[in-house]
């Protein structure tokens, strides 16, 4: 059986160590007290222009690097701050660990026989952000796949499409659009309605936690023709969701007497 080490959630003064923060959606209201404490303990903080502008009234006085860097990159450099004895954060949107930098990360750190200090603060995800606007979507089971083009090979995507389908979850789609723009969100919307029923309830959220934030609510026979953007996330409900009062609900599975 493998150890897993405890970890210890302090800002203290020990030398060398990288935080991989999420932000959340970009909003300073998502934004958790934890990562406050990261990005506040650290020397150097690192991303992508999107996520350190969305941190910026938390930069002051810091180094800031990041920028044009790839992921693998940023992985880089924050090991080399902490090897120097600094401390270094990654900060980026949502998550660190879902479609972002942790993965990047710990394969940087591997490949590299490399071990050092480690802290994830878990951030608001954009599918959470976008379902509590639609309703309660995720009540139930759910997958979730990303469309983008670099997330792998399209065939297995879209076996991985049909077998959520087949099962019954509740789909959440990310990166609908990627560098290609539509034609794999068309492809994968007919591959489903040759599974689904074409009046499946469909939410899409674009710009989730954000000022310019919108919300359609469609079914799968229509999503076709819906507005998309590279910042929209598609929620595909199962055979049970349905639309109440505007929102989007799929059930949970009660038993009398059970569950909360």
């Amino acid at each position: 059986m493998t150890r897993v080490a405890p970890r210890v959630y302090a800002y203290n003064n020990m030398a060398g160590m990288v935080y991989l923060v999420g932000i959340g959606t970009g909003n300073s209201l998502d934004l958790t007290p934890r990562a406050e404490k990261a990005i506040a303990s650290a020397e150097v903080v690192i991303g992508h222009g999107f996520s350190l502008h969305f941190a910026r009234h938390l930069l002051k006085g810091k180094e800031i690097t990041g920028q044009d860097m790839s992921p693998l990159e940023r992985s880089a450099i924050a090991v080399s701050y902490c090897l120097k004895g600094m401390k270094a954060v990654i900060i980026s949107t949502g998550d660190p660990g879902i479609y972002a930098i942790a993965s990047t990360f710990f394969g940087y750190l591997k490949e590299h026989n490399i071990s050092v200090p480690v802290e994830i603060v878990p951030g608001i995800t954009t599918s959470s952000s976008a379902a509590a606007r639609l309703g309660s979507p995720l009540g139930n089971d759910f997958a979730v796949i990303s469309l983008a083009d670099q997330a792998g090979s399209w065939p297995s995507t879209l076996e991985r499409l049909k077998k959520a389908a087949a099962l019954g979850f509740v789909m959440v789609l990310y990166n609908p659009l990627g560098k290609l723009g539509k034609e794999r969100v068309l492809e994968a919307s007919g591959v489903l309605e040759s599974l689904l029923a074409s009046q499946t309830t469909v939410g899409i959220v674009t710009g989730a936690g954000g000022e310019g934030e919108s919300v359609q609510i469609t079914s799968l026979g229509m999503l076709a023709q819906a507005e998309l953007s590279r910042d929209s996330l598609i929620i595909i409900g199962n055979s049970s969701t349905y639309i109440y009062d505007t929102w989007m609900i799929t059930p949970r599975a009660y038993q009398p007497g059970l569950g909360y």
